[in-house]
């Protein structure tokens, strides 16, 4: 879930950050329109669009913060959900982009010193690369990364403290600090880190509130901690809510939509999963924007609902059904995911040795989203009989 959020909520707010507020030099009318049409591309996943757009921008207003922040962020974006994570070369046309664009924010902020929005910009890239960076465990850069970052976003609230965008990478900051163990375990052996995860909800709400920018990044972060078992946060119907809301407000986004299905999940709907995995399925190739690559993720929710109700049959239908998909597509976060799933299914209905085949191709896969520990587990030991809440959340680890 961590991940299935905490990215679209990235996504969100490099579409709203190419918007100025008030604090910030006002920018030209046709950098608006180009800005503008770069929004609905995002949000609609039309990476093409909002690219064309950014330079644009960049050709008018060279090194303008949020232009350089936008260029971070679709080339992110692209690479987390056009391909999945799954294109190395697409991750070095992100890590090369987010370099350029924290050192033309740098080339700003000496001609701006006092602009807040270079610091909300430049802190949010920092934060971008501290993600990242804790993805691949490079702990020392993540910690460096992500003290540069909440600096950043402090001294933009220190010039204007009714920037409330900045709260939202603060809240990040502040509830995943204090609820990370196995993260904070490394980093202490480095440096002290605290997290303070009351103030990191409270922050991430106060942006919800009053932001400009990133409420609606906020909201999506907040589904997330209130979609996490076994927290006092845990507010699953309310996670609804606030999906439903930016769904109504962005209907293109496939992202949006199956993100309602994780959260219907959340709140035991498993029927209500299944029609609406159905109807997300039945958009691909219909909608430009619903890719073949969202096939495995679609069966993947159909499939976890069946389990979720005991229906085991029907859930290995669903699972082989995704498998089909990865079998003609480069192997992504969600197919290998289903791939797993199906190895859970395969042992409870007693195929024990298709079980452990299954477990076995996960473990061919190269480890880009941490599933070997389970694998490995799962070829130890047959995974249990579990309906319910004991099927674990919808989305991968």
């Amino acid at each position: 879930m961590r991940k299935a959020l905490s990215f679209l909520a990235a996504l969100l707010f490099t579409a709203t950050a190419v918007l100025p507020s008030a604090a910030e030099i006002k920018l030209p009318p046709d950098v608006m329109e180009y800005a503008t049409v770069g929004i609905n591309g995002v949000y609609s996943l039309d990476f093409d669009t909002a690219q064309e757009n950014i330079e644009k921008v960049f050709a008018l207003y060279p090194d303008h913060p949020f232009a350089h922040f936008g260029n971070a962020m679709i080339a992110w974006s692209r690479y987390e959900y056009e391909f999945e994570t799954s294109d190395d070369k697409q991750r070095k046309v992100f890590e090369k982009t987010l370099d350029d664009s924290i050192a033309g924010i740098k080339r700003w902020i000496k001609k701006n010193p006092k602009d807040p929005n270079a610091y909300m910009g430049i802190g949010a890239l920092y934060g971008l690369r501290a993600m990242f960076s804790m993805r691949t465990r490079s702990w020392i850069t993540a910690y460096f990364s992500g003290r540069k970052a909440i600096n950043n976003l402090e001294k933009s609230l220190e010039l204007d403290p009714t920037y409330y965008d900045a709260y939202f990478g603060l809240g990040i900051y502040n509830y995943f600090a204090g609820t990370l163990p196995s993260v904070i375990k490394v980093l202490a052996a480095i440096v002290a880190i605290k997290g303070d995860p009351d103030k990191g909800v409270e922050q991430l709400n106060l942006s919800r509130e009053k932001a400009t920018f990133t409420s609606d990044s906020s909201k999506l972060i907040l589904i997330e901690v209130q979609n996490t078992r076994n927290s006092k946060y845990y507010d699953p119907k309310k996670s609804l809510e606030y999906i439903r809301q930016l769904r109504a407000k962005y209907p293109d986004n496939p992202l949006m939509h199956y993100v309602e299905l994780i959260c219907l999940f959340e709140t035991g709907a498993y029927e209500a999963v299944q029609q609406g995995g159905y109807e997300f399925l039945n958009l691909i190739g219909k909608d430009p924007f619903y890719k073949d690559i969202y096939i495995s993720r679609a069966y993947t929710a159909i499939g976890t609902a069946y389990m979720a109700q005991g229906r085991w049959q029907q859930a290995q239908e669903a699972f082989e059904e995704g498998q089909k998909a990865l079998a003609e597509q480069e192997p992504s976060r969600w197919g290998v995911w289903n791939e797993y799933r199906l190895g859970q299914v395969y042992d409870v209905l007693g195929q024990r040795e298709k079980a452990v085949k299954q477990y076995n191709k996960v473990l061919s896969f190269k480890d880009k989203w941490g599933f070997d520990e389970v694998a490995k587990q799962g070829k130890k030991t047959p995974w249990q009989k579990a309906d319910g809440a004991g099927v674990g959340p919808l989305p991968p680890l």
